[in-house]
Formats: C-alpha cells, sequence, structure tokens
C-alpha cells in the first residue's frame, strides 16, 4: 500500500511502536457527490513525523526492505485500525501494482482478516507501472475478486496505462486523478474522461474525483460524470473512521474470468462463433488492416498478437511494430523462441513448441472505444505452413515461400466482450520484461557554488535567431509544414534535408512532402500515420522513399506538432535520418540467421525449429511428419579435382534441382557441408501410407540428381545416398528422428559406394 498525503511490518496500527520505518494510518471520508453523505473511506498512510511518502521509501531502502514490505506493513496498519468500527463500511486500501504481482493472494487474505467481517475492502491499484507486470498483476485481480475485494483502479489519467488496462482489470471504481479535476481544459484531459466514460458505462463501474478543494472543483468533477469525491472540501484525513458508513453499493461482482485460463484465443473465439475457412493472402490483408485500425487510435491502446515463430518477423514487420509500440501504451508479441525485446518497445514471450497456441495466428486490438480479435488456426491436412501464413500476415515474405495459399479455419470478431476475452487468453502469457540493468552510480562530485549562473537561459529575443540556426546547421535533415493551409505545405527544409532528398530549396518548398514517396512505398503504413498527424499526435516511423533521381532509401521520420498560445496547431516539423544501411544490414542478419548464404535455403537451425514445430502439431493432429535426409555421394572429388568454387556451384545446383523436387508444403534445408534434408508434414495417418508417400518424395529427389552438372570446365554427374525417418514410429524427437534418418543414411551409402564417385560427362 502506497504511502498516500498509514506501520512497518512489527507496528500495532495508530500509535503502534515505530519500527524501522514508522507509519501511521489516517482515513479520510469519500462521499456521493450529489448529497455529501459520506459513504465509504480511504486509508492513507503517513509517516509518523510527517515524513513525505518519497522519504518514507528512501528510509525502507536505505534499511534494506522492499515497496512491497512497506506496502504490507502499510496495509496492516491500516486494517487494524479498523476493528472498532461498529457496523458495515467500504475502506478503499492503497497497493502499488509491484506489490500485488509480488505479494500471494492468500497472504493478502490472511491481512483482510485483521479487519471485522462486515468491512467490505476495496483495493485500489495505482496506475504507476502498471504495464510492468500486467499478467501478473490481471491474475492477482482475478484471485482476489474471488475472495470477496473489490477493485479501484487509481489515478486514471496520470499516464496512457490505467485507460489501457481498464478492460482487462474490470475495475468497480475508477478514480481520476486530481490533475484532471484541478487542471485546465484539454484534448488530453477529454481523451481521458470520453475513455472512462465508456467503459463506466459499459460495466457499471462508479467514478471518483479526488482532490476536491473548492466548490469549482466540485463542479467539474460532476461534469466529468464523477458521482463519488474525496478531497479537503468534505473532510480531513481523520485517525479513526466514522463509526458506521454503511456499505457502497457497487455493481454485482463480474464472474471469474477462469474461462479464458489456459485456452487459446482460437479456442475461445470458436467457441461461440462457427470458423469460416480463408487463404493466407485474405487472412493477411485482415491483419495489416487491424494493424493500421491500432495505428489511428491513441496511446491507451494495447496490441497483443501471436506469431508462430520469432524469425517470422520481418525486416518490415519490425518496423510497423516499433511504430506501433510508439503510438500504444502496449504492444506486446508471443511466439516460439520470441526474444523479450523482439523489436525497440515491444514485449516478447517465448511460446512452447508444444503449446497449442504455438500454431495459431492472432492479432488483438483493444482500447477504449475499440476491440477487435482475429485468431486462426491452420486446417489440419492441408500442409505444413501455418507458421508461414503468420510470416505473411506479417506483411512479410516467410521463410520459404511454403506458406503462400495455405488454408485456415479463422474467426474474426468486433465484439468487445469477445475480443477481450482473447486479448486477456494473450496477456495471460506475456512475461514481465527483464529488468533493466542499472549501472554504477559515480562518485559524488561536488557541485560548484555559481554552478547554474555560468550559462544562462538564452534571452528571449535571441532564440528564433539561434533555433533557426541550430535547425539550418544540423546534421540531419528538418522540415517545417504550415498545419494552417490546405494539404499542408513545406514552408521550410534545411540543407540536410536538401542534401538527403536531392532537391532544391525551390523544388520542395510550397509542397507536400508526398513527393518523397514512390511505388514501393507502404501506404498502409502511411495514411494511418497522417491521421495522427493530423490529429496532433507525435508520429515515429521508418518509411520507404525515394531521392529525386529516383533511387531508394530508408527515412526514419519524427513527425510533431507545433501549437500557439491557445493550444491550436499551426506547424507541423519533422525530423528525418537516413537509416538505409541500418535497415539493410537488419534484414541482412535476420535472412542469415535463419538461411545458407551460398544456396539460399533454410539452415540448419531453421530446419530445426520447424521440424520440432511440425512434431509439436503432430502430437495434436495425428498426421506424420517424415525426414528424408540427403548426403552427395563423392562431394569431395569435386573440391579436390575442381577447387572449393566448383564445390560451391556444386552445392547450388543440387540444391535448385532438389527445390524443384519438394512437395509444395515440405521444407528443404542444407544442414551443412553437402547434406540436405527435407521436412515432410501433414502425412497420411497410418505408418505403411505415410511410409508410401516418404519413399515416393524420396525417390523423386534422388531422381532430381540424375542430371549433368556443369562445374569449371567440364560437367559430372552427382547422386545422393538417403535416409528417412518418420514421427512417431521411429522416434519421439526431433534429434532423435534426425538420428534414425542419419543413420538410414549410412547404410544407404554403404550400398552405393563401389559407384558413388563423380563421373566426368564432357
Amino acid at each position: 500500500m502506497t504511502p498516500r498525503p498509514g506501520g512497518d511490518p512489527t507496528d500495532g496500527g495508530p500509535g503502534g511502536t515505530p519500527g524501522p520505518v514508522g507509519v501511521c494510518t489516517v482515513y479520510q471520508p469519500i462521499v456521493d457527490l450529489h448529497d455529501r453523505t459520506p459513504v465509504a473511506v480511504e486509508a492513507l498512510t503517513r509517516g509518523r513525523q510527517g515524513e513525505t511518502p518519497e522519504a518514507l521509501f528512501a528510509a525502507a531502502a536505505a534499511g534494506g526492505s522492499s515497496t512491497a514490505a512497506l506496502d504490507e506493513a502499510c496495509l496492516r496498519s491500516a486494517l487494524i485500525g479498523l476493528q472498532h468500527l461498529a457496523g458495515p463500511a467500504s475502506v478503499f486500501v492503497n497497493l502499488e501494482p509491484a506489490t500485488l504481482s509480488e505479494l500471494d493472494p492468500a497472504r493478502l487474505g490472511d491481512l483482510a482478516a485483521l479487519a471485522p467481517a462486515s468491512v467490505q475492502l476495496v483495493l485500489e491499484v495505482t496506475e504507476r507501472a502498471l504495464l510492468r507486470r500486467p499478467a501478473h498483476l490481471v491474475r492477482a485481480v482475478t484471485e482476489l475478486r474471488a475472495r470477496g475485494w473489490r477493485i479501484a483502479l487509481d489515478d486514471v489519467g496520470a499516464e496512457p496505462a490505467g485507460l489501457a488496462l481498464m478492460p482487462f482489470l474490470q475495475p468497480d471504481v475508477i478514480k481520476l486523478d486530481l490533475a484532471l479535476v484541478r487542471g485546465h481544459t484539454s484534448l488530453q484531459a477529454a481523451a481521458v474522461v470520453n475513455g472512462v466514460r465508456a467503459e463506466a458505462e459499459r460495466s457499471g463501474a462508479l467514478v471518483l474525483a479526488e482532490g476536491i478543494e473548492t466548490e469549482q472543483q466540485l463542479e467539474r468533477a460532476l461534469s466529468m460524470g464523477a458521482q463519488l469525491g474525496q478531497g479537503f472540501l468534505f473532510g480531513r484525513p481523520e485517525p479513526v473512521p466514522t463509526p458506521s458508513l454503511g456499505t457502497l453499493r457497487l455493481r454485482p461482482v463480474p464472474p471469474p474470468d477462469a474461462r479464458t485460463r489456459g485456452r487459446t484465443p482460437f479456442e475461445l473465439l470458436s467457441a461461440a462463433s462457427a470458423p469460416q475457412r480463408a487463404r493466407t493472402a485474405l487472412l493477411t490483408s485482415m491483419t495489416l488492416q487491424l494493424e493500421r485500425q491500432a495505428l489511428l487510435l491513441d496511446d491507451q491502446t494495447v496490441v497483443l498478437a501471436n506469431w508462430q515463430h520469432a524469425d517470422l518477423m520481418t525486416p518490415s514487420t519490425r518496423r510497423r511494430y516499433e511504430s506501433l509500440a510508439t503510438l500504444t501504451a502496449m504492444t506486446a508479441v508471443t511466439g516460439v523462441q520470441m526474444p523479450e525485446v523482439p523489436v525497440p518497445g515491444v514485449h516478447g514471450t517465448a511460446v512452447d513448441p508444444a503449446d497449442p497456441l504455438a500454431e495459431e495466428w492472432v492479432m488483438t486490438v483493444v482500447s477504449p472505444h475499440f476491440a477487435a480479435a482475429l485468431a486462426a488456426r491452420l486446417v489440419p491436412g492441408t500442409g505444413a505452413g501455418a507458421d508461414a501464413a503468420a510470416g505473411g500476415a506479417a506483411g512479410g515474405a516467410d521463410r520459404t515461400g511454403a506458406g503462400r495459399g495455405r488454408v485456415l479455419d479463422y474467426v474474426l470478431t468486433y465484439d468487445r466482450d469477445r475480443a477481450v476475452e482473447a486479448a486477456v487468453s494473450l496477456l495471460d502469457r506475456v512475461s514481465p520484461p527483464a529488468v533493466p540493468t542499472v549501472a554504477p552510480r559515480a562518485p559524488d562530485v561536488p557541485v560548484p557554488a555559481d554552478a547554474g549562473r555560468r550559462a544562462p537561459r538564452v534571452p528571449e529575443r535571441e532564440l528564433p535567431g539561434l533555433l533557426t540556426r541550430a535547425m539550418a546547421g544540423a546534421g540531419t535533415g528538418f522540415v517545417i509544414a504550415d498545419a494552417r493551409r490546405p494539404d499542408l505545405p513545406l514552408v521550410y527544409a534545411n540543407e540536410a534535408f536538401l542534401e538527403l532528398s536531392g532537391y532544391t530549396a525551390e523544388e520542395v518548398i510550397g509542397r507536400n512532402c508526398r513527393f518523397l514517396q514512390g511505388s514501393d512505398t507502404d501506404l498502409n503504413q502511411v495514411r494511418p500515420l497522417s491521421r495522427r498527424i493530423l490529429g496532433g499526435r507525435q508520429v515515429q516511423a521508418v518509411l520507404l522513399n525515394y531521392r529525386r533521381d529516383g533511387t531508394p532509401f530508408w527515412n526514419e521520420v519524427r513527425i510533431s506538432a507545433v501549437r500557439d498560445r491557445d493550444g491550436e496547431i499551426t506547424h507541423f516539423i519533422g525530423h528525418q535520418l537516413d537509416v538505409t544501411t541500418r535497415v539493410e544490414r537488419e534484414r541482412h542478419t535476420t535472412y542469415l540467421a535463419y538461411h545458407d548464404e551460398l544456396t539460399g535455403l533454410p539452415n540448419r537451425v531453421q530446419l530445426m525449429e520447424h521440424l520440432e514445430l511440425e512434431i509439436a502439431r503432430s502430437r495434436r493432429s495425428g498426421l506424420g511428419v517424415a525426414a528424408v535426409l540427403l548426403d552427395l555421394d563423392g562431394f569431395k572429388t569435386v573440391n579436390d579435382d575442381h577447387g572449393h568454387a566448383a564445390g560451391d556451384a556444386a552445392l547450388a545446383w543440387a540444391a535448385h534441382r532438389l527445390r524443384g523436387a519438394v512437395r509444395s508444403g515440405d521444407l528443404l534445408g542444407r544442414l551443412g557441408g553437402d547434406e540436405f534434408l527435407v521436412v515432410l508434414a501433414g502425412l497420411p495417418a497410418g505408418e505403411p501410407a505415410g511410409a508410401a508417400t516418404v519413399q515416393r518424395v524420396r525417390g523423386h529427389l534422388q531422381e532430381s540428381l540424375d542430371a549433368p552438372c556443369p562445374v569449371a570446365d567440364v560437367h559430372v554427374r552427382l547422386s545422393a545416398s538417403s535416409g528417412t525417418a518418420l514421427f512417431p514410429g521411429d522416434a519421439d524427437g526431433a534429434a532423435g528422428l534426425l538420428a534414425v534418418a542419419d543413420a538410414a543414411m549410412y547404410r544407404d551409402k554403404e550400398r552405393r559406394r563401389p559407384g558413388s564417385a563423380p563421373q566426368r560427362s564432357g
């Protein structure tokens, strides 16, 4: 329970013996704003000597105590102070999100037993750091609600996270931050109020305004839709709560969210609606449209998506999700081998390949005024490639091309409750981000007595000229557009921008910046950004632009609104930076992580991950999986007789020939050296039928090499020894399957050895 404007684990309540961090509890009335009748109290914590909350935290840290320990001490003090209450009462208590995610709900239940049974406890979860451990927080709130606690979301409006997580937390009371009551009307304040009222109207939650000290602030709170209030206008905090308050009338307790626990988004959505079938091209467009919709929303939006595998996030997808992360309260992705930070600002969580979620393609978007969810799963028996389909959904080509045209069952819903339900099932799997490493504190350096007087502020009259000269001489591009004129014409461009674009000042002034766009610029990314710009929102994105001579470059763009004294937008300022080298390096690095540079085929890493994924899918579908291992016979002779360049040419030729013999949906890759592996999936159930298919494919692969291979100035003939293994008959895992196929391949090589050397044919 965060200290507010009350002891330690050894305190005995108000007036108790101070411990290492001495605290006490006071109680402030909460009233019905329409008649000012007290209906509840909030327990507030103070230091016994009047210390500020910051001082209490500092003292706790110095004594080796954690925030959770201090919160628990404050909660204990507050609950012990309620023991004299004679009748029903509603009492609000505070906890930090970090504390709620760390304390065992059973432990909180034990603490709640300190209060009389007639007390209805309302737990206030402060908005600060809500997104640090969102899954833990949502689970803890659900468990506490099942134990009879009610939930209030505190300080809503201080940060976008409060509104963003309201649909997931389902608070019974929404507390407006005091800055909304005391501040000036603004678009940001209106956005918060509109979001709160929408949630309250849907759920029946009560709205409480805090910090009311004047009649004018009371009038403002009522105009914002608040039904409850607290502040010095209604009463100051007292050491002892009013003996009898009655119980605050709250909405019926929402049913437990157990229906989502452990179930995937597709399972949840398909339980209420019959899935439809579509190929990946349609689902790709539908997913991109949801991404685009998310870009049009505000910073109160949560985007949660599932990728079957982390490597399916292509460079273009990474750029889109980096943009989403900068414009939303939270963007998180899950998937097999997903790193903690797949893209700057995006939360990543690895999914177990055996988890049913590993084969689903999911996109969910939840904001105060919009919610949608799309979940799809590969139709059994239509072949491998649901993972590749997700690559298409991301707007980038999949790794092998095998996922194009796949058939999937899918459900798309704009029903808010169902979309939130699907999003909750994804959020439940999101791991907290790693705690950033804190650099060692530098030794204290004495501050000169005249510090702060050596560099006086630039006089107001000199500032415009200084800023103009600074932008003109900057090494990166700056442009300014006039927001008051049609089509937002440029009215300024510095020299760096002119060098970047290749245009002259006369050619750019008076034109909209879209002249930088070209045939391959992603308009699905540009259009939502344009709408956000017109709405006065800050924008950051990496776009494919074109110079005057037609050469493309990757442009990292940051655009901000410039407002006049009345808050009206008059101009937009854009910062432009050529990041082509960075983007191309990222693309190449991503490609090499999963591809063999010589042949362009998937490498060992991708092959083994794909095989593991297909085995996990096979365990659920009952369809077979096989590995066909090929080793070129006598390849060493090619290297020895003609050189390594000829050997590389022979490998590339073999890869090309083998690629033409692989079934659509199967994966061919190079394990290393002169070894190739083909992963076959979706094989007929039953070993004889599956084995027959494998042998037929094996024959096609060997026949594909029966042709003259040009190397250096001659032609040689290549052949391959091969071995096969089937799951589940031959092994129960990817490594075991490969070992069985390898042993079979060497037996085949021994049989073929007399005629295995390459032969010159001309």
